[in-house]
């Protein structure tokens, strides 16, 4: 009885899922992605460069990596740092598995869509979060103050912490159980192990989060992007075909002598976009919650900081573990999820794979864990600040939640946690980008007069 309660619950919620991550969605996430870039004029394009040069590559900002953020705050690398912890978790390896397993390789094309124009809107909804950070922070300020619409800035908050315990945490540490399962250690000793790590940190607060995310993030992607690199170049002379086949597959050209264009195309879109937005969380509204932690007073600086997470994580790790698995024909080995990358490394770094892919997994979900706590621990506080009740209490609740959540995901079958992660997700989404796009003259308005001042001379457009 109690598995047919089980399987009942999660096939109401995958249903909903599709209903509700369907084309309306979909076209809210594209349309938003191509309408900023249409306002920006392109800049969150056409000057990448400069957006990287005044970011991770200028020299005051490096300077200052390593210094102690002032009392309170962290630096923007840290918040850089912090994001892509989030975001860079299992979702750049299991789940580009996944996308590719269920669109077919027209899955990556539209998870590079997903990315190019997502800069756009990480970059419209962080430049309104820091405008109105005095409000709370995160776009908590925007939704309720600029938007007007404060009982959705509670819902979005109350999702998101939702959230956190799902997508941020158990399913991260079900794939670290997984991976470390290769090496014969127990699901139960996996959870203990990522709860004890998890508790040690967490609960020193945002800024040793942040602290031990600016450690850990920067080299386990250069460890991971290094590995992946080397499979490429071995299989390089594959390239061109592999890309051939992913644009075919991704406008359906392949399907359409099978007469299957119609599901195949919408298959790989809604895939693609949905993992997408998955991976590097553009449109939900995440990231400005620990860049707004900053105390930076430039809404295009922390902006552009959003347009460098995106492009790390999508367009180059996203990418990376893709092209592995594509050009080594993992993709037809009959292998699935994390198995299915260990096999595209296995014929690339032979006997090395499994233990290069479990350590990537395994610290990419720890690191995860991390990000998506900062997250949801600022909208427990701002709950508390709209309820007028102390937040002591409630964040030490919370982070006895996260710390038992971590252990649970190791040791538990999560399918209904993924379907309700993808809900949460899209109520995020949809209360976000209303708000955003409601005051998009704002963050227009922004952008256009930082191009003016910084290309006009040189009639850059």
């Amino acid at each position: 009885m109690h598995e047919t309660v089980y399987d009942t619950t999660c096939n109401i919620i995958n249903k909903l899922n599709d209903l509700l991550w369907g084309f309306g969605t979909i076209a809210l996430v594209f349309g938003t992605g191509i309408y900023f870039t249409l306002r920006f004029k392109g800049f969150n394009i056409i000057h990448i460069v400069h957006i990287f040069k005044a970011t991770l590559f200028e020299k005051k900002q490096r300077s200052q990596h390593s210094d102690k953020s002032s009392k309170g705050r962290i630096s923007q690398f840290q918040a850089l740092s912090t994001a892509l912890a989030a975001s860079m978790g299992t979702g750049n390896i299991i789940g580009v598995a996944a996308a590719v397993s269920m669109g077919g390789p027209g899955a990556v094309f539209w998870m590079w869509v997903s990315a190019l124009f997502g800069t756009a809107t990480g970059l419209a909804e962080n430049v309104l979060g820091t405008k109105y950070q005095r409000f709370g922070g995160g776009p908590m300020g925007y939704v309720s103050h600029g938007a007007g619409m404060p009982r959705l800035a509670v819902l979005y908050a109350a999702a998101c912490a939702a959230a956190s315990l799902g997508i941020g945490n158990m399913t991260q540490t079900n794939a670290l159980s997984a991976a470390m399962s290769e090496f014969h250690i127990s699901p139960l000793l996996s959870g203990l192990a990522a709860a004890l790590v998890c508790a040690a940190v967490i609960f020193g607060g945002g800024k040793k989060v942040a602290s031990a995310a600016e450690k850990t993030v920067p080299a386990v992607s250069l460890f991971y992007i290094a590995g992946a690199v080397c499979v490429i170049v071995l299989f390089g002379k594959n390239i061109p075909q592999v890309l051939k086949l992913i644009f075919e597959s991704a406008i359906g050209y392949s399907q359409i002598a099978g007469g299957i264009f119609g599901a195949a195309l919408k298959k790989a879109v809604t895939v693609g976009l949905r993992r997408g937005v998955f991976s590097n969380e553009a449109g939900m509204g995440s990231s400005v919650l620990v860049h707004t932690e900053t105390g930076c007073t430039e809404p295009l600086k922390m902006g552009m900081w959003a347009v460098a997470e995106i492009v790390i994580d999508t367009l180059i790790c996203c990418t990376a573990t893709a092209f592995v698995i594509l050009l080594t024909g993992a993709d037809a080995s009959g292998a699935e999820g994390l198995a299915m990358v260990t096999e595209g490394f296995r014929r690339g770094l032979g006997n090395f794979a499994p233990f290069f892919v479990s350590a990537s997994t395994v610290i990419f979900a720890v690191c995860t864990l991390f990000g998506w706590y900062f997250y949801g621990e600022k909208c427990v506080c701002y709950i508390c600040g709209a309820f007028r009740i102390g937040n002591s209490k409630a964040v030490f609740i919370y982070r006895i939640l996260y710390t038992a959540a971590a252990f649970f995901g190791a040791v538990t079958e999560l399918s209904a946690v993924w379907g309700a992660a993808d809900l949460l997700n899209w109520f995020m989404l949809v209360i976000n980008l209303m708000s955003v796009l409601l005051l998009s003259g704002e963050a227009v308005k922004c952008v256009n007069d930082y191009t003016k001042s910084i290309f006009g001379k040189n009639n850059h457009r």
